[in-house]
């Protein structure tokens, strides 16, 4: 029965996605800035209900309420771009926001069978950051949703495992001039090393100065208060290792028992070569 109504919840709220987008409650600043980043409060998010002191979306885990957040605030804008989504999963919440707002969207997922490599503009199928199968200049938009914090992994369809920096490339190449970029994962939870320690200034290494300008980095749920702490599920803590490269045992056993998981969002225009 909970999974029966959790799926009412989120089909009702998808057939009211362009009412609440046509409030169009982002327009005004949601978040603080903070030594160069933005924090997004929960009690400053249009999404906060304070009489209820509860998040406005009724379904998902307290990061998967975020992440519908942050999609919305940043993608509303796609009215007549092409935008392109890295790792849609089984069902995109990006194309939802992307087409209720006007744009067109296309999607590649590594999940996907290989031999469904040959797409055009406008569909779905396999794809990687790292080799992304469209000519130069194709889009306006590039985004992924809870993908960036697994492009080093291994997949078993993916032959020559790909670096951040040749995945960044590629998605520069593919941008058109001044096009814009958004990726969110999700920090203390799962992934890539850097993003289970929340090493923001490492994540935000990755984005080469020589190939991104106007770099923006949003902190959601950093700050949650008064809703509850979102500690790192079992299922997911207990996959890490005692130590990764980069970090001490210690430095993992810290976050492992004492942190709350949230959002890390990112922004950036191509900057022209």
């Amino acid at each position: 029965m909970g999974g029966l109504i959790e799926s009412a919840k989120k089909e009702w709220y998808r057939l009211t996605t362009r009412r609440r987008l046509a409030r169009d409650v982002w327009s005004r600043q949601y978040w603080i800035e903070r030594d160069g980043e933005r924090i997004v409060p929960c009690v400053r998010c249009p999404n906060f209900d304070a009489a209820r002191v509860v998040c406005k979306v009724p379904f998902g885990s307290p990061l998967r309420k975020c992440v519908v957040a942050s999609v919305e605030a940043h993608l509303r804008g796609a009215r007549g771009k092409q935008t392109l989504e890295l790792g849609f999963g089984r069902r995109s919440l990006g194309r939802q926001i992307v087409e209720a707002s006007g744009g067109f969207w296309t999607g590649l997922e590594p999940d996907l069978d290989p031999r469904a490599a040959n797409i055009s503009i406008g569909e779905a199928g396999f794809g990687h950051a790292g080799e992304i199968p469209f000519p130069d200049e194709t889009f306006d938009g590039v985004f992924g949703i809870q993908s960036l914090e697994h492009w080093e992994e291994p997949h078993p369809n993916i032959t020559t495992p790909k670096t951040y920096a040749e995945c960044l490339q590629e998605v520069w190449r593919v941008l058109k001039p001044g096009g814009s970029i958004y990726f969110d994962a999700p920090i203390h939870l799962h992934g890539h090393e850097m993003f289970v320690m929340g090493d923001v200034p490492r994540i935000l290494g990755l984005f080469d100065p020589a190939l991104w300008t106007n770099v923006v980095s949003e902190r959601w749920r950093f700050e949650h208060e008064p809703l509850p702490k979102y500690p790192t599920p079992e299922k997911e803590s207990g996959r890490w290792p005692d130590e990764f490269v980069g970090y001490s045992r210690s430095e993992v056993d810290a976050v492992r028992s004492g942190k709350s998981v949230w959002l890390f969002a990112v922004t950036a225009r191509k900057r022209a070569a």
